[in-house]
């Protein structure tokens, strides 16, 4: 990879919760919080907050920074989060899939090589105006 995975990651993860699972969620997601903090290092900001309140949904956004891609690569790989989405998935917790985004300035090669590891279901936010600056 070039120098510009080696920067940075910002990312944004969308979860939508059926409004009788909110606390459920909110437990587990205490719980994935602490882990990470423990765990990864190479994760920056780990924040979660709710994004939108729906009849039937609750919208929650994490908001996640990785010190680069071996970070980021080493998070999705990590038992203890493939553990979190396996139980908010098995349990009826989640309405639908985790919808991920990226923030990101890497090359459209790049993106497509990183998503196929990644397990081919990233997005990557289409940035109109912004920066990273350099190390």
């Amino acid at each position: 990879m070039t120098a510009s995975t080696d920067r940075i990651i910002a990312l944004e993860a969308f979860e939508h919760v059926h409004p009788d699972r909110v606390a459920d969620y909110e437990a587990a997601s205490q719980a994935i919080d602490d882990k990470v903090r423990e765990t990864e290092p190479g994760m920056l900001v780990h924040a979660l907050t709710v994004h939108t309140r729906a009849g039937d949904r609750v919208t929650y956004r994490w908001l996640e920074v990785f010190t680069d891609l071996a970070a980021l690569e080493a998070h999705f790989a990590s038992p203890h989060v493939k553990a979190h989405g396996a139980h908010l998935n098995g349990n009826g917790i989640l309405l639908s899939p985790v919808e991920i985004v990226l923030y990101v300035d890497w090359s459209d090669e790049e993106k497509a090589e990183i998503n196929q590891r990644l397990g081919g279901t990233l997005t990557f936010a289409e940035v109109r105006s912004g920066f990273y600056r350099p190390d």
